[in-house]
């Protein structure tokens, strides 16, 4: 009987230690960059960890894509700062705009 609770627990606790974030206006203080796709529409998807959830991504992506649009201004330069956290493994902080996941604003090293 008690290996069976300790089976339970573990699985219960395992089951509530999955990081998700849900997909809502306002500061990601830390995530990793875990993929970065180039858009035929010239936008930018970023797949994060902990992943996202909800978020209407750009060329159909999925839920777990936040999306950075070609009209964006910063477009190049919070382009270059999603690829050094990718390639340096460095966390980001990141600004979604509204429900939908749209960025707005990335810090490298995330947000202290």
């Amino acid at each position: 009987m008690k290996k069976i609770f300790i089976k339970l627990f573990l699985v219960a606790t395992v089951g509530f230690c999955i990081p998700f974030a849900n997909a809502e206006q306002g500061w990601i203080v830390s995530a990793k960059v875990v993929r970065i796709v180039a858009t035929s529409n010239g936008g930018i998807n970023v797949r994060l960890s902990p992943e996202l959830t909800a978020c209407t991504s750009q060329s159909g992506y999925g839920p777990t894509y936040a999306s950075l649009y070609p009209d964006h201004p910063g477009i190049n330069r919070i382009h270059a700062i999603l690829l050094t956290a990718y390639m340096s493994d460095k966390p980001v902080a990141i600004y979604l705009g509204d429900s939908t996941c749209k960025i707005q604003e990335v810090e490298l090293g995330g947000r202290v």
